[in-house]
């Protein structure tokens, strides 16, 4: 009985693990999708950020702990950026938000080098 016991309990700890690195697993594959498709996204740019923001959300859900709350600005500034639209007054208000953004994006860019091996473009 204590065997059994013994064995259930390493298979329900194995599966924890697995589970967990399988969240961390997919948040680098999505990062790596997004990298791919940042590629065209100027940072100093606000009406670019449009371009990522479904994207930027998903990860935002997904991100670990250390980036999550970089993510958050990167979509609050997506956000804004999109509900600007073309008013070129209203985007020009948000490139005076511009370094708090390119902030959480050395963050975020450094955290997927580190941890997912993932290069995300550069900031121009």
């Amino acid at each position: 009985m204590k065997r059994t016991l013994a064995v259930l309990m390493t298979v329900a700890t194995g599966a924890g693990l697995l589970t967990a690195c399988t969240d961390d697993q997919a948040y680098c594959v999505d990062l790596a999708k997004y990298a791919a498709k940042a590629v065209d996204v100027d940072p100093q740019k606000p009406v670019d950020y449009v371009k990522i923001l479904d994207d930027a959300k998903k990860l935002q859900g997904s991100a670990p702990k250390d980036v999550k709350d970089d993510w958050g600005v990167v979509v609050a500034f997506a956000e804004k950026a999109k509900k600007a639209g073309s008013d070129a007054a209203a985007l020009g208000k948000l490139t005076k938000e511009t370094p708090k953004v390119m902030t959480a994006y050395k963050n975020i860019t450094s955290q997927a080098k580190d941890s997912c091996k993932v290069d995300l473009p550069a900031l121009k």
